[in-house]
């Protein structure tokens, strides 16, 4: 079957140019970008026109192309009033407190989880829209154990494709690569409710999550994670946090109005 083309829109190929200008870390001209994004550049000046005029995209006086800080603006109104943050804000800063940890609120997205609401001495706000590979996360192992067994497999480690799905940087010595490891512990996962990651995708670090269930919505799409040093974790009594998440989950989802 031939691969999938997706017709490229002003939309996509603005978070494009924005995504390319994040990464350069610095100011890029009209011709860089139409290199970058295989675009003529008469269409790359109408695209950057419009990112100014919304705000996205300054231009300098030298000519060039750079973030313009009112974006921030708009990342603050996501993270600000996307309605879970609201709720369940002082829930995470008050669990964070209580058990000395990180707390994190995550969702599933493709192939990684995205980090939506964060509190706790690793939860300032580089941590916000952090992004993991779902076999490598306690909550993508535990969002990924309540769908149907017959798509676990779509998340599993492809270590015959490691272009596309394994970067060093996201991978340490701990990190599960064997898809059968991977989805005997799902298995695991599916009957407990509760995953584990074990200094996967950093070995500095551990976490366990429990999905958080919304009204209305059958198939969970949160997860909430206790995130801590792995010198702190590893004594600390297992059981114990399990039951300490729950009690956690179970308060969320009394305010969310699932129970």
């Amino acid at each position: 079957m031939p691969p999938i083309v997706r017709k490229q829109t002003p939309l996509t190929q603005g978070i494009a140019a924005v995504r390319l200008m994040v990464d350069a870390g610095h100011s890029l001209g009209v011709t860089n970008i139409a290199k970058a994004l295989e675009m003529p550049k008469s269409s790359v000046h109408r695209l950057l026109q419009s990112l100014c005029e919304i705000g996205f995209v300054q231009q300098l006086p030298t000519g060039n192309y750079t973030l313009s800080p009112d974006i921030f603006e708009f990342v603050h109104e996501i993270a600000l009033h996307y309605g879970k943050n609201l709720k369940l804000d002082a829930h995470i800063r008050k669990a964070a407190s209580q058990h000395n940890c990180s707390v994190y609120i995550s969702m599933l997205g493709k192939r990684d989880t995205y980090t939506i609401c964060a509190a706790g001495e690793e939860g300032n706000t580089t941590r916000l829209g952090l992004h993991t590979p779902a076999y490598s996360s306690s909550v993508g192992k535990v969002l990924i154990s309540y769908m149907d067994p017959s798509q676990w497999l779509n998340y599993a480690p492809q270590v015959d494709q490691p272009e596309q799905s394994l970067q060093p940087a996201q991978t340490t010595p701990y990190t599960i690569l064997d898809p059968n490891v991977f989805l005997t512990e799902l298995k695991q996962v599916s009957e407990q409710r509760v995953a584990w990651n074990i200094r996967e995708s950093d070995s500095d670090y551990a976490s366990i999550a429990m999905a958080l269930r919304e009204p209305f919505i059958q198939l969970p799409r949160l997860a909430v994670a206790l995130v801590f040093p792995y010198e702190d974790f590893k004594n600390r009594d297992r059981k114990e946090l399990a039951a300490q998440l729950a009690k956690i989950v179970k308060e969320m989802e009394c305010e969310l109005g699932s129970r």
